[in-house]
């Protein structure tokens, strides 16, 4: 039976109301002091969900929750950038639909009593969540009457317990589950398939066509030689609005100024290394003189010749004269390389082990060193890593890890195999346990050497890093509208990037770590301005750039504006329009002419052929993706011409010459109208989602915080 701490160690869920409040009060104190929208009335909200306001302090608790249950999970006190992210991005996600899925379970009497929440928690039908929390570890099984004292005096114990709080929104969490598979079958009941309906289909499915067909390209229409006016793109867009929605948006140009190294740099950082050269060469231990002086850590492993890829460093290695090789300049750093230690080893051995993994260090120890005593007096090795081996993968074979090189293994576990004698039994410590290690076989010995290197990355010094600035700095400098940005850019023969800006993206094309820079563009309401940092300059620091930016356009979530979408209109009618000549074109063609072969030769075209065509294919061999020519061969009357078909390519005559249908039986008819029946609930859980969302009234300004 699981004690109160394994409960919480499966998942559970430490509320940090400090963690979450001093979040809080660096974000608004930063905010505050920047000047910015959060002095107005919404400053404490980072959104709308159904017309009610969410609240920094809601939300970011939301967040400490969410973050300490993923470090409990993930046994670590602290989490990543991109975690904090993901985490962030979930809790709002999770906010939103619990919010306007509660309001769908009060309109449709969706609710979960507390006879049924209590059949799922503890019991004849427990979640399995749950039972995952409860059960024994070692036998799986749940002792329901202890469990229930055990529960009983979780819920006696004070709101804080970290047990309560846990229990409690597990009861939430299984809630909330059960209102949703309630939703989705009242969902699934409004769906039905008929027999006849998958029959149908089945049927449909079964049927394959041989046509052939021959196409003319929209290609062969030049777009200059189509006149589209700007009555017929208004028209159009009127009548195709829904097909032009469009989420909120921002449009920026900008240029980055790299931080890079100068040539000062670069010539500083071979110095330095340089001056090493004679110290290096005399030095007792080079691999610690390695670690006290490189910005690498010493590799300690050994190599053969033809295992160094550089051909001048693999030739002076192994030459015998010793020395130092160097300074060379490799992977932006600059190097010395000298030998540290020459042996001979095999390429490869063949060893096996007993892992010991205990939670008392010195215990484990003690038995590695006792089974390392049975082993020498003659104990047979797989016996004994059968039975005692943590590492199942080898344990089943006696503790046989086969054949490895050098790199294979973790560093210490190497070392003690490439530098053992064959069948000498050792114990080694490494961060997966202590091991009962013997090498069992050996490649044939060979020359290698273990390689010192002293490396120093060229970075940009600080006088190389103000230089950039400035230079950023007079670039922005008197840039009042966008016409002063792009002359500066042409002066100075800059390279000007687009992009489109959504209000959570974190990456911007040219450089990394933009969030900062995103969160002053939604910040920012001046189109063809420059945007400026919290601090009120003009200059980003993103990654290893600097950003000069100017807003350029706002698009509102919405339909976007006929300007904004005029010319993807224009290729569509363009398009519309070279398929009406071309239809022209075929009909004149088809006129008078008995065969698919002797239209093409009017038309100067080559008939295909494409085999198997049913209802379900996704494209036409050598036509591509072309939904409306598949549904045309799945209907048209076999060996009858088509009318002119207008597809994606260009415009398609078809002929179906033979059709066959494969048998289709009860046993097809009943797996088809399951498949559309899981078909059409998905479908439906997505849309009805998706219609959720869409009418939910969310809006999101989280970016005012983050």
């Amino acid at each position: 039976m699981a004690t109160l701490q394994t409960i919480r160690n499966r998942g559970g869920l430490l509320v940090s109301i400090v963690i979450g409040l001093a979040l809080l009060a660096f974000i608004v104190g930063d905010a505050l002091s920047s000047g910015s929208h959060l002095l107005s009335g919404d400053r404490n909200q980072v959104g709308e969900i159904g017309g009610k306001s969410v609240s920094i302090i809601d939300y970011q608790n939301e967040v400490a929750k969410n973050e300490e249950t993923v470090k409990i999970m993930n046994r670590t006190g602290a989490l990543t950038d991109e975690q904090q992210t993901m985490i962030r991005e979930n809790t709002w996600n999770n906010m939103v639909m619990e919010e306007l899925m509660n309001r769908e379970y009060e309109e449709t009497g969706i609710s979960v009593s507390g006879d049924e929440l209590y059949d799922m928690m503890l019991g004849d039908n427990i979640h399995p969540t749950v039972r995952q929390a409860l059960a024994d570890p070692q036998t799986g099984e749940i002792d329901l009457d202890r469990a229930r004292l055990v529960i009983k005096s979780i819920m006696d114990s004070p709101g804080n317990d970290p047990n309560k709080i846990y229990w409690l929104s597990l009861e939430d969490e299984i809630t909330t589950s059960r209102q949703l598979a309630k939703y989705n079958s009242l969902l699934a009941k409004s769906l039905f398939v008929t027999d006849e309906q998958a029959k149908e289909t089945a049927e449909s499915s079964a049927t394959t066509s041989d046509i052939s067909y021959i196409v003319k390209n929209y290609s062969t229409i030049d777009d200059s030689t189509i006149t589209v006016s700007s009555s017929e793109i208004k028209d159009y867009y009127n009548k195709n609005q829904k097909r032009f929605e469009q989420p909120e948006s921002r449009k920026i140009v900008y240029v980055n100024f790299d931080i890079a190294p100068s040539a000062d740099d670069y010539n500083e950082t071979e110095k330095v290394v340089a001056d090493m050269v004679s110290e290096f060469a005399e030095v007792a231990d080079p691999l610690e003189f390695v670690n006290l002086s490189s910005d690498q850590k010493a590799d300690r492993n050994f190599y053969s010749k033809a295992e160094i890829t550089n051909d001048s460093l693999a030739n002076f290695l192994f030459s015998g004269k010793g020395g130092v090789f160097g300074p060379y300049l490799e992977d932006n750093a600059y190097k010395i390389t000298r030998v540290a230690t020459e042996k001979m080893l095999p390429d490869s051995v063949r060893a096996r082990h007993i892992l010991i993994q205990e939670n008392d260090y010195n215990h484990a120890l003690s038995l590695a060193d006792s089974l390392a005593g049975l082993l020498k007096k003659g104990a047979n090795f797989e016996s004994l890593a059968k039975t005692y081996s943590k590492d199942e993968g080898s344990a089943i074979n006696g503790g046989d890890l086969g054949w490895f090189n050098q790199k294979t293994m973790i560093q210490p576990f190497s070392d003690s195999a490439f530098l053992s004698k064959k069948n000498d039994i050792k114990v080694v410590t490494t961060q997966f346990g202590v091991h009962v290690l013997q090498v069992t076989d050996m490649a044939k010995p060979i020359e290698k050497v273990q390689i010192a290197t002293v490396e120093k990355e060229i970075l940009p010094s600080a006088k190389t890093t103000n230089k950039i600035y400035n230079d950023a700095r007079t670039f922005a400098t008197g840039i009042k509208t966008l016409e002063d940005f792009d002359k500066k850019v042409n002066e100075s023969a800059l390279t000007k990037r687009i992009a489109s800006i959504n209000k959570n993206d974190r990456q911007v094309a040219g450089m990394d770590n933009a969030r900062e820079m995103v969160r002053q563009i939604y910040l920012s309401e001046n189109p063809g301005k420059v945007v400026l940092t919290s601090d009120g300059t003009e200059i980003f620091e993103n990654g290893n750039k600097y950003t000069v930016a100017v807003l350029t356009e706002i698009s509102e979530e919405g339909i976007a504006p006929v300007n904004s979408v005029a010319s993807n209109i224009k290729r569509i009618l363009v398009q519309k329009k070279k398929a009406d000549i071309l239809k022209k074109e075929l009909e004149t063609a088809k006129s008078g002419s008995e065969s698919l072969l002797s239209i093409a030769q009017k038309a100067g075209l080559e008939v295909k052929e494409a085999s198997d065509i049913s209802f379900n294919s996704f494209q036409i061999p050598g036509a591509g993706i072309e939904p409306r020519v598949i549904g045309a061969a799945s209907i048209s009357e076999q060996g009858k011409i088509s009318e002119p078909i207008e597809g994606n390519q260009g415009v398609f005559l078809i002929m179906v010459n033979n059709r066959s249908q494969e048998e289709v039986t009860p046993e097809m008819v009943q797996t088809t109208k399951q498949g559309m029946a899981q078909a059409n609930m998905y479908r439906a859980n997505y849309q009805a989602m998706q219609a959720v969302m869409k009418n939910g009234e969310v809006k999101d300004t989280r970016y005012k915080f983050y």
